[in-house]
């Protein structure tokens, strides 16, 4: 468990914000799975990549595109769910402003380093 957990409940409201090129990302993880809430700028572009992290992305509001190094390709809209396994090569075009909620097993401590001591992914 990161050592700075204090509470098992959290509010979004009360998350703080990871402010980033495409938009702003609040975060909450633990030892074993770490999930984010996302807001993200429409025509924002996340290049072809892949990680051994297992994703689960659910998108809340907007419009998405998406494409896998498995030759899928899909269009998503409100409602749909996406599950990458580990390794697979993905990269997405978000064509509409979009709320996404994310999980990852294990957590992203690539994209938040702090996640190691922290359950909001900050860098003391």
């Amino acid at each position: 468990m990161p050592q700075n957990l204090t509470t098992l409940v959290h509010q979004l409201a009360d998350l703080p914000v990871h402010k980033t090129d495409f938009g702003e990302i609040k975060v909450l993880g633990g030892e074993k799975v770490m999930g984010f809430w996302a807001r993200l700028n429409a025509g924002s572009h996340i290049p072809a990549h892949s990680h051994p992290n297992e994703q689960i992305t659910w998108l809340m509001k907007g419009r998405f595109d998406c494409k896998f190094g498995t030759g899928e390709e899909a269009s998503c809209e409100a409602g749909s769910l996406v599950l990458i396994p580990g390794g697979v090569e993905h990269e997405v075009w978000y064509r509409e402003e979009c709320e996404i909620v994310e999980f990852f097993s294990p957590p992203r401590t690539d994209m938040f380093p702090g996640l190691e001591n922290n359950p909001y992914g900050l860098v003391e």
